[in-house]
């Protein structure tokens, strides 16, 4: 209470300070503390407690309630934890109504007492008068300045409040609780809008609701305080005063800062952080504040200047560059700057540098300092040149610092050696290594220099920092004993000066340090940097030989070999010679390659002489076309990089990016007298001698050379050239865009060519144009607009024309009389507004239409009301449309229509090119939606951004801007921000003090007085601001400054004046300036007679400078004020009309372009009398009917109907060509004789009307708005290249030939194999191909079955199933009956066996076979012979032999070439012997027979082994040699194919591989699976093969002739009680099947058979199917399909007692399975019947 009561007395001189209303507050204050330390049992406590829900522990532990009793805190805990309960809506409403907050219900209310909790959070208590005190002092004492920072720094989320209702009652009333205690201080409190704690007590203590947004947002506002100022103190008294404050303060109490309002980005949109604050009270122009190296003052005496400007002109006007870029576009910087330039570089760089002037007044105001070799584009690179040197030698500071720390450690390291010796790794800094840093001249040389200084002091920075650190230690520890003296001898208490010093330490211990490894690191730990030294030569000195490229120092030569100094150097990490001397190869590369000036040497080389390689991926190779920009590039075979153009480098690696192509860079240089730069750089580092040493000595120095250079060199500069030839092509596409927006900008205002004198008033343009702008869309749907723009850029009136572009001569009459109507409506509305002209958007060829017709509207004016002629004009529309959908388009016009925005647009555009273009300069950036280039997407926002704002800040200060004329038309602006010096944030705040004081600018002065410029800010601003001194007239009493509309600067107002006084020859006595100024104004022509040159050596001589540029340009100036310097406005010319209008370029449409266009009639020339004289009709001799020799029509019965035909004119005469329609909207025309190679005489036998045809452009008529096009085959390919672009130089034909060879045969290749996706759902169905099955299938057990589509169309299907490892046999599925393409068939064949589905096939075909190919796989003479190879199985059987000799051995093995059968071979005697067992669904077949059994089989094998075979005769083909013996692919049908002759079944000829010859073994490919057929017939053609070449489907068909319970397809049967050989298929009434040039070893087989075998061996249980009817099936499908008969078979098999037998005699010449139609076991499988 002592401290409180000490706090009061203090307090009390404060309040003498304050008024009696303020005084009243504080005393209510005092009321409300002391009423506080009194709580009692009251609703007043339970609603603070309600309040202030913060833990009971927090309360507990505070200072402030220490007075009051436990048992009521515990008490209060307790209410707080039954709050929730006890609370009703009544009681809430209470509440509110009370304190005037508006609480939420059901939670509790952590956020009414923020402000407090802010105050005591990790606080300590302190006294609240204390407190109070401290704050007051604080609002009085401390500036506003650090007040606003202090509050930002504080801002938090605020809390929302209602709106406190106004009250009438006196500032003393407040409401009472329920014991009469006053508590609107606490009503107060809950209301407020500081979130910053010193902040709200000040407004609680003084009851003053301010906000710093009413007077500042982050800037001083202090124009309206003064003018409150003035009202309060001149006009009210006291009270009143107060009471006024109060209300205007009451109705501010609810205003939020801006922090509270919007978000930290959007403030930082529109200016309104701390740094924008800053950046607008600095005097000091804004674009030089805001650059990334801010702009900075060289200090006095300084040769920075000199050596800056030397640079620059080096660097920017001399160094050229590495590519080709100034080719293809108009550049100013085309020519090398003399030198006399550095001196105007220097003097450009002090205007920048010391006397922050901006580029535009260095141009207007400067030139003598320039001119004439820097333009204002040279002084812009000088400016950001300017930001690259400050960047450049604030580096080389830090590395010159950081060298000579190291430098000084190095000393003091050398202080404490003992040993003179220093170690091989120890390189000392010399003066040398300082001029290498100070010669820098680029950031790739800085940064060359800082990996030298890396490699060999990386390790010891480190150490130099501790030294650092413990130097400074030590230095600090004297200053420490130094001052403890002091306090000693000075009687004053010591104080521990060590606290301060210990966070800095602890700072400095945390700082990481690289760690000391990598294979250098190694390898100098291992001592070989001493090694290295005996190389002959240091880095430095072979760096200079490269250099200079000759030997500047000799090698020293060592005088032993490497491998003896290598033993030298041996240790743990390096055992052997070879590695030390592999590691020290290393260690002289390294560097070398750290050298900073080898680095420079071969980077000048290599970027000079590299050449680079360029190929397409399998992507690009189909998606760089003739229309893809990098089409003439996408083949290169080592081009320059010098020789690139523009901005090709970005064309490819755009494309790169997009995985088009592949750019390499090739490591081989040039040398300068040889091939190899390299080579030559190896010579400098040899000895030129032969001794065995020397020689071992150089071989190592060469291998070091090449390590260094194509391993460490070459790939960092490899990427730096990349870099650089990007930023080149991005820097061409910059400028490119630049220069475009300047042709845009540097348009001017359009200017009526009539004259007003003889015209009436309504038509004086001397003040401006009136202008009327018309915006449509091809979408007849749509209404167009008309709108009519006043001279002040106002919009006066529109009118809606939703027919304007229907035709005059439209066929529907309606419509004729629509399009009329709109005329009339557009005609009444030019007569009434009188434009002076009229723009029409260029948004397709409508336009034309459009214009022709308001310029008939416009002759009608002329001759009925005496018009002038007024233009109309066809102008881009791109602006107007960006415009129309902008922000600040629709916020100008909110509910106009789009088209009617773009028609104001037009028409703004037309009255100033600059305004309507800077509309787009907000901060939404939407300028950058404008098409510049095609490329412009590659350059990043911020760059193209600030490029394109400074070709606006050349334009604006061009023309100058009237600042009054911009505040009261809020289209100009935006161009505030481009004055000179300003910017957008101190435009921003000039513009808003004007408006605040309401006052207009009457003269430039007051750009000080009242704007409150800062005098460099004022210099350069000043002359670009003009002042319409003419319209201020009498409205002003301040003196009006004729020089203020002028574009003379105020620092020569006083030359300007003395110039008028001479001009009008004044005597001193009548000296009147400004009477002077206005009489030179009316007659600029006596300024003629001045002697300039004089002046300007007068004023030279007062120390004023050369200034005779100047003086010219004042003169100029006062012949007419402000004189539009832009160009003319002028009309499209016809290609620009052309470009506008199809909204094509060069670069999207060009002759030799191939395009889609769309048949719209056929062209015909109509005959002429003589013609029709001379005219001959022919008659077809065929049909006897006449035709007419022009329209070639031929259905004229008579002559003389040919004659009537011309006399009726309905000859259209003879088709010239075809017309057609593109699709950007142009006409297209192809002549007769270009429509084809071929000659023709009709084109409608070629084309029809609404076709869509290629064609390619031959010729545009950019004046007719046509092309002529060629539908020739011969252009379309063109192989000749004469219509495609042209390609490269250095295109590699070679390559691209081959890579389309490779990808035809690819191509070829994969078009042989085509499956169609088929939606069948079955678990083992899979849309999947062979390759993609057989990988499936790897990891399935054996006889698991695959069903997947087919390549043979889409009515097959093929079943692979596992027969084993690595072997899959494929079945052939023919479906029936099938719905659509992709369905399953109702019946499925395989063969001329039908199934239901696929279930049966697997669960009655597959199934079986897989069983019986198990039990043969598990069987204990089954072997593994790498896939049935008769070789392996040969080697088998000739071991067991060995170990047995009296058993004939025999084993089995899966064939891998014809799956689905097993070789069995065996040895009886001598000669192996090899047959095929196949797996059917019935067993096992076997020579011709079926078991059911493995044991069956066996069985019958061992009986039967020894029966003779006959030895069949060889063929000479080579197995491997099909084409030899191919013949044509049959695509047969194989329902056509009959069960009956099973035993003739060849190769189905669709199966993949077939290449038309039956027995060959198909060996499936990785993509084509071998196809096992049933019953399928092949060409007879067919050679023999050896007896090495089994054929799968000979067996197979086996299986279909040993059936008897499956056929289905014959109904009749016959028994056969005899043998049937194979060749008893022979056809009864076609006894083809006849080939002369069979060999008559098959006639000797037979015969001999025939011989041994009786006829009547019997073959119960088997039907045959009538032959018969299947040999004249076969012979009419083959004849039918293909279209020639079959080939038949005739030789000695076929007696001729054959034909005399009955159907029933069935004897023939027998099967043999060598035979040309069933060779299919092998050389071991006997000739006699398989029965």
């Amino acid at each position: 209470m002592a401290d409180f009561l000490d706090s009061e007395a203090e307090e009390s001189d404060e309040e003498n300070a304050l008024d009696p209303h303020e005084r009243r507050k504080l005393k209510s204050l005092k009321r409300m503390a002391d009423s506080s330390e009194e709580e009692d049992e009251d609703d007043a406590d339970e609603v603070a407690d309600l309040i202030d829900d913060n833990p009971i522990e927090d309360e507990v532990s505070d200072g402030e309630d220490s007075d009051g009793s436990s048992v009521s805190k515990k008490r209060k805990k307790h209410d707080d934890d039954d709050l929730d309960d006890r609370l009703e809506d009544d009681d809430y409403d209470l509440i509110e109504e009370n304190l005037g907050v508006k609480v939420e219900r059901g939670k509790r209310f952590k956020r009414l007492r923020r402000i407090q909790d802010e105050e005591s959070d990790g606080e300590e208590h302190v006294d609240e008068g204390l407190a109070r005190e401290a704050i007051a002092e604080q609002l009085f004492d401390e500036d506003d300045e650090n007040m606003e920072r202090r509050s930002e720094r504080s801002i938090v989320e605020p809390d929302i409040f209602e709106e406190e209702e106004e009250s009438d009652s006196d500032a003393d009333d407040f409401i009472v609780d329920d014991e009469g205690r006053p508590i609107a201080e606490k009503k107060k409190k809950r209301k407020p809008i500081f979130t910053d704690a010193s902040l709200q007590e000040g407004q609680d203590i003084f009851g003053v609701d301010f906000d710093y947004d009413d007077f500042s947002k982050y800037e001083e506002d202090e124009y309206e305080d003064e003018s409150d100022g003035e009202d309060f103190d001149d006009d009210i008294a006291d009270n009143d005063r107060e009471k006024l404050k109060k209300k205007l303060l009451r109705k501010k109490v609810t205003k939020k800062t801006i922090f509270d309002i919007y978000e930290p980005s959007e403030l930082k949109r529109g200016h309104f952080t701390d740094l924008d604050n800053e950046i607008r009270k600095a005097d000091l122009p804004e674009r030089m504040q805001l650059r990334n190296v801010p702009v900075t003052s060289v200090p006095e005496g300084s040769t920075e200047l000199d050596d800056e400007a030397e640079w620059i002109y080096k660097q920017a006007f001399c160094k050229p560059t590495v590519s080709q870029q100034d080719k293809n576009l108009d550049s100013r910087d085309r020519y090398k700057k003399p030198s006399s330039a550095v001196e105007k570089i220097k003097q450009a760089l002090d205007f920048i540098r010391n006397q922050q002037l901006e580029v535009p007044f260095i141009t207007f105001y400067r030139k003598e300092y320039v001119k004439p070799e820097l333009s204002c584009e040279d002084l812009w690179k000088i400016y950001y040149f300017d930001e690259k040197w400050c960047q450049l030698l604030n580096r080389k500071n830090k590395l010159r610092l950081l060298l000579e720390s190291m430098k000084n450690y190095q000393l003091n390291a050398l202080k404490n050696i003992k040993d003179s010796r220093l170690s091989d790794d120890i390189r000392l800094i010399k003066d040398e290594d300082f001029e290498r840093l100070a010669d820098v001249q680029t950031v790739e040389e800085l940064k060359d220099v800082h990996m030298h200084f890396l490699l060999y002091y990386s390790h010891d920075i480190p150490r130099m920092q501790e030294d650092r650190k413990r130097r400074e230690k030590e230095q600090k520890k004297i200053a420490r004993e130094e001052k403890r003296r002091q306090y000693l001898e000075n009687g004053e208490e010591v104080q521990d000066l060590s606290a301060n010093e210990t966070d800095s330490d602890d700072n400095e211990d945390q700082l990481k340090h690289s760690n000391d490894s990598g294979p250098y690191a190694m390898c100098r730990k291992a001592g070989l940097c001493g090694f290295a030294k005996k190389f002959g030569l240091l880095p430095e000195q072979y760096a200079e030989n490269l250099r200079d490229n000759y030997q500047r120092h000799e090698i020293n030569q060592e005088v032993i070999s490497p491998s003896e100094i290598a033993k030298q150097y041996l240790c743990p990490k390096f055992m052997t010679t070879e590695e030390v001397l592999q590691a020290t190869k290393f260690v002289v590369a390294r560097q070398l390659s750290r050298e900073p000036l080898l680095r420079k040497s071969v980077r000048e080389a290599f970027f000079e002489r590299a050449k680079m390689t360029v190929k397409p991926t399998k992507k690009g190779m189909k998606e760089i076309d003739e229309n893809h920009p990098c089409y003439t590039i996408k083949y290169l075979a080592n081009k320059p990089v010098r020789d690139l153009l523009c901005e090709q480098f970005l064309k490819l690696v755009m494309a790169e990016e997009d995985k088009l192509l592949e750019i390499s860079i090739s490591e081989q240089i040039e040398g300068n007298i040889s091939n190899s730069y390299i080579d030559e750089a190896k010579q400098l580092y040899q000895r030129d001698e032969f001794s065995k040493y020397v020689q071992e000595w150089n071989i190592l120095r060469c291998e070091c050379v090449e390590l260094a250079l194509k391993k460490m060199v070459i790939p960092d500069l490899r990427k730096e050239l990349k870099n650089l030839l990007l930023t080149e092509s991005k820097q061409f596409v910059l400028k490119a865009c630049c220069l475009k927006l300047s042709n845009w900008l540097k348009v001017a205002p359009f200017r009526p060519e009539f004259s007003t004198e003889s015209t009436y008033d309504d038509w004086n343009h001397t003040k401006g144009i009136r202008v009327m702008g018309l915006a449509y869309t091809p979408d007849y749907s749509q209404a167009a607009f008309c709108s009519v723009i006043t001279v002040e850029g106002d919009v006066s009136d529109y009118i809606r024309l939703p027919n304007i572009l229907k035709r005059k001569n439209a066929y529907r009459a309606e419509e004729k009389i629509q399009k009329m109507s709109d005329l009339a409506n557009l005609k009444e509305f030019i007569r009434n507004k009188k434009p002076h002209v009229l723009a029409i958007g260029g948004e397709s060829r409508e336009a034309q239409m459009i214009q022709s017709d308001i310029q008939e509207i416009i002759k009608e004016l002329v001759e009925e009301d005496q018009f002038p002629p007024i233009a109309v004009e066809i102008i881009d529309n791109e602006l107007a449309k960006i415009y129309a959908n902008s922000k600040k388009g629709v916020a100008d016009f909110k509910d106009y229509p789009l088209l009617l925005k773009q028609a104001i647009s037009l028409a703004r555009k037309m009255q100033d090119p600059l305004v309507e273009f800077s509309q787009l300069c907000c901060a939404d950036e939407e300028i950058l939606c404008l098409r510049y280039h095609s490329l412009q997407e590659q350059i990043s926002k911020e760059e193209l951004l600030e490029h394109l704002y400074i070709e606006f800040i050349n334009r604006t200060n061009e023309v100058g801007l009237d600042i009054n004329f911009a505040i009261q038309n809020s289209e100009s602006l935006n161009l505030v921000q481009f004055i000179c010096g300003l910017g957008p944030r101190k435009g921003q705040a000039l513009i808003k003090i004007l408006k605040q004081t309401n006052q207009r600018l009457e003269n430039r002065t007051q750009l000080v007085t009242l704007c409150h410029l800062g005098p460099k800010v004022f210099i350069n601003c000043s002359g670009f601001i003009k002042i319409d001194t003419s319209s201020l007239g009498d409205s002003t009493e301040a003196y009006v400054e004729v020089l203020d509309g002028s574009r003379i600067h105020p620092e020569t107002y006083e030359w300007a004046r003395k110039m008028a006084i001479d001009a009008m020859e004044y005597d001193d006595e009548e000296t009147n300036p400004a009477g002077a100024l206005e009489e030179i104004l009316e007659s600029p022509e006596r300024l003629k007679d001045l002697d300039l040159d004089a002046f300007a050596v007068e004023l030279e001589r007062q120390g004023f400078g050369n200034k005779s540029i100047t003086l010219y340009d004042i003169r100029t100036e006062l012949h007419s004020l402000y004189k539009d310097l832009r160009v003319a406005y002028r009309s499209p010319n016809a290609e620009e009309l052309f470009d506008m209008l199809t909204k094509e370029t060069p670069e999207t449409f060009y002759v030799g372009k191939m395009i889609l266009g769309t048949v719209i009639g056929i062209s015909h020339r109509k005959p002429q009398g003589e013609q029709l004289d001379q005219a001959n009709p022919g008659r077809n001799e065929e049909s006897g009917h006449w035709s007419c020799p022009f329209c070639l029509k031929d259905d004229f019965p008579e002559l003389s109907e040919v004659w009537n035909h011309f006399d009726a004119g309905a000859c259209p005469g003879q088709a010239t060509g075809v017309k057609i329609r593109l699709d950007n909207g142009l006409s297209g025309f192809i002549h007769i004789k270009n429509l084809s190679d071929k000659h023709v005489k009709n084109p409608e036998d070629r084309v029809q009307n609404g076709q869509a045809i290629h064609v390619r452009i031959i010729k545009i008529d950019v004046d007719r708005f046509s092309v002529d096009c060629s539908s020739k085959s011969s252009d379309l390919m063109d192989k000749n290249h004469e219509w495609r672009q042209r390609r490269d130089q250095f295109y590699d034909y070679e390559a691209e030939e081959k890579d389309n060879r490779k990808e035809n045969e690819k191509n070829h290749i994969k078009t042989k194999q085509q499956y169609v996706k088929r939606i069948i759902i079955h678990p083992s169905f899979h849309n999947k191909s062979y390759a993609e099955v057989v990988k499936i299938m790897e990891n399935m057990d054996q006889g698991e079955v695959i069903v997947r589509p087919s390549s043979k169309g889409s009515d097959h299907l093929t079943v692979t199933w596992k027969v084993t490892t690595d072997i899959y046999q494929h079945i052939d599925v023919r479906e029936e009956g099938k719905e659509n393409a992709y369905s399953l068939g109702q019946s499925l064949w395989i063969g001329n066996e039908e199934f239901e589905d696929l279930d049966e096939i697997i669960a009655r075909h597959v199934n079986p076979m897989a069983a019986c190919a198990r039990e043969l796989l598990n069987y204990k003479y089954y072997r593994n012979a790498g896939g049935g190879l008769k070789d392996n199985m040969e080697e088998i059987l000739r071991e067991e032999k060995k170990k047995d000799s009296k058993k004939i051995h025999y084993f089995f093995s899966a064939t891998k070439n014809y799956p689905g059968k097993f070789l069995l071979s065996y040895l009886p005697k001598t000669k192996f012997r090899h047959e095929y067992v196949t797996v059917v669904s019935d067993g096992f077949r076997f020579r011709g027979q079926i078991f059911e059994s493995l044991h069956l089989l066996l069985k019958w094998f061992k009986d039967h082994y020894c029966d003779p075979i006959v030895n069949t005769p060889t063929s000479t083909s080579n197995l491997q040699s099909n084409n030899q013996f191919s013949t044509p692919h049959l695509n047969t049908d194989s329902r056509s194919i009959s069960q009956a002759i099973a035993l003739n079944t060849p190769h189905y000829s669709n199966t993949p591989g077939f290449q038309g010859y039956v027995n060959t073994p198909y060996t499936p490919s990785g993509q084509t699976p071998f196809m096992t057929p049933y019953n399928t017939p092949h060409l007879s053609d067919t050679p023999r093969y050896t007896h090495s070449t089994p054929s799968p489907s000979s067996s197979t068909s086996n299986q279909n002739f040993c059936r008897s319970t499956n056929i289905k397809q014959s109904k009749e049967s016959v028994s056969c009680h005899e043998v049937i050989p194979s060749y008893e298929i022979a056809h009864k009434k076609n006894k083809g099947y006849s080939n002369s040039n069979e060999s008559r070893e098959w006639q000797m087989a037979s015969d001999s058979w025939a011989k041994r075998k009786p006829v009547n061996n019997l073959m119960p249980h088997i039907s045959r199917p009538n032959i018969n009817n299947y040999a004249n099936n076969r012979n009419n499908n083959f004849e039918k399909e293909y279209g020639y008969a079959s080939t038949h078979y005739t030789d000695e098999f076929f007696r001729s007692k054959d034909s005399q037998r009955t159907p029933k005699s069935f004897r023939s010449t027998p099967r043999t399975n060598t035979s040309p139609h069933s060779m299919n076991l092998g050389d071991a499988t006997p000739l006699y019947d398989e029965n």
